[in-house]
C-alpha cells in the first residue's frame, strides 16, 4: 500500500507588479514611497543606502532586502560607479512572511547562483530588450508558462533565505541615528498629533536639521511621513478585528470620515473594505486548514 505525504505550501505568490534590471549611476536618488504590496531588491553590482522605515541599511553585490506592504522606503546609490539592481514586488500568503520583516539578507554562493539562474531565464526569454532598464513582467500578460516559471524561482530563492545568513548592517552616521530617534519617537505617540518641533526637540536637534534629514532617509516631510506611519499601523489593527471608528480614535484622528479619507487616499482602498478583505482572507485560510 502506498503512503501519501501531504506538500504544504509555506509561501504563494498571488500576484506580481513588478519584475526589472536596472542600472543606475552614482549618486542618484529614488524617492521614498510606501504600496500595499511586498518588494525585494537585491544588489547584482554597486553599492546602496537604504532606508526602511527607522532602520537604515548599507547595501553591497550580494545584499537581498525585502519591504513589508504600507512600509515606507528609500534607496540612494553610494558607490562612485553604476549600481546593477534585481526589483520585483508582488503579493503573497505565506506562513513564514514575518521571517522577511525588517532585516537585510547576505546571500551565500548557493543563493546567487539561484539569482543568477533567475536573471539568466528573465534575460533569456526577454532577449529582444537592448536597454540597461530591463522590465521583464510584461510577458505575464502573454504566457501562463512564463509567470509560473517566474515565480518558481522566487520560491526557490525565499524557501532558501529560510536556512542561511542574515546580515543587517545598520548606518552608524550621525544623522541616520537622529532618523532611527525620531522615527522610534513617533511609533510610541502615535495616538498623539505630534508637531516637529515636539520631534525636533526630543531628537535635540533643530527643526532644519530635522527636515533635512527625513528628507534624506524617506524623501518625504516629517508630517507626512508621521501620517504614513499611522496609516501603516491602522492597517495592523484593521487587521487585528479593529473596526474602523476605534482604529481612527486610537490613532487621534479629528474624525472617523477624515481617517478612511486619508486611509484610501494612501492605500487606494478604504478602510472597512480593506477589513472586510483580511477578514475574509482569515476564513478562507481556516478552511484550507
Amino acid at each position: 500500500m502506498w503512503h501519501s505525504y501531504k506538500v504544504y505550501e509555506k509561501i504563494r505568490i498571488t500576484e506580481m507588479y513588478s519584475l526589472f534590471e536596472a542600472e543606475y549611476n552614482s549618486g542618484f536618488s529614488f524617492a521614498g514611497e510606501s504600496h500595499n504590496f511586498w518588494e525585494c531588491v537585491y544588489v547584482i553590482k554597486g553599492s546602496l543606502r537604504v532606508s526602511s522605515n527607522r532602520r537604515v541599511y548599507e547595501m553591497t553585490a550580494g545584499n537581498l532586502i525585502f519591504h513589508k506592504p504600507l512600509e515606507i522606503h528609500k534607496f540612494d546609490v553610494t558607490s562612485t560607479s553604476t549600481t546593477s539592481l534585481l526589483i520585483f514586488s508582488f503579493s503573497m500568503k505565506s506562513d513564514i512572511s514575518d521571517f522577511f520583516k525588517n532585516k537585510m539578507f547576505l546571500l551565500d554562493s548557493t543563493q546567487k547562483s539561484y539569482i543568477n539562474d533567475f536573471t539568466d531565464y528573465l534575460r533569456r526569454e526577454n532577449s529582444e530588450i537592448n536597454s540597461h532598464n530591463k522590465n521583464y513582467i510584461s510577458l505575464f500578460e502573454q504566457s501562463d508558462s512564463y509567470s509560473q516559471m517566474v515565480v518558481s524561482y522566487i520560491y526557490r530563492i525565499f524557501l532558501s533565505l529560510c536556512e542561511r545568513n542574515i546580515a543587517s548592517v545598520i548606518s552608524e552616521s550621525p544623522d541616520a541615528a537622529v532618523f532611527s530617534q525620531a522615527v522610534k519617537f513617533m511609533n510610541g505617540h502615535m495616538e498623539e498629533e505630534l508637531s516637529v518641533n515636539d520631534i525636533a526637540c526630543y531628537c535635540s536637534v533643530s527643526i532644519s536639521l530635522l527636515k533635512r534629514t527625513f528628507l534624506k532617509y524617506s524623501g518625504m516631510g516629517v508630517h507626512k511621513y508621521f501620517l504614513k506611519m499611522k496609516i501603516n499601523t491602522a492597517a495592523s489593527l484593521l487587521e487585528n478585528g479593529n473596526s474602523v471608528s476605534e482604529t481612527a480614535e486610537m490613532l487621534g484622528f479629528s474624525s472617523q470620515p477624515y481617517f478612511s479619507y486619508v486611509f484610501k487616499r494612501e492605500t487606494g482602498i478604504s478602510p472597512s473594505v480593506y477589513r472586510h478583505s483580511t477578514e475574509q482572507e482569515f476564513i478562507d485560510r481556516k478552511k484550507n486548514d
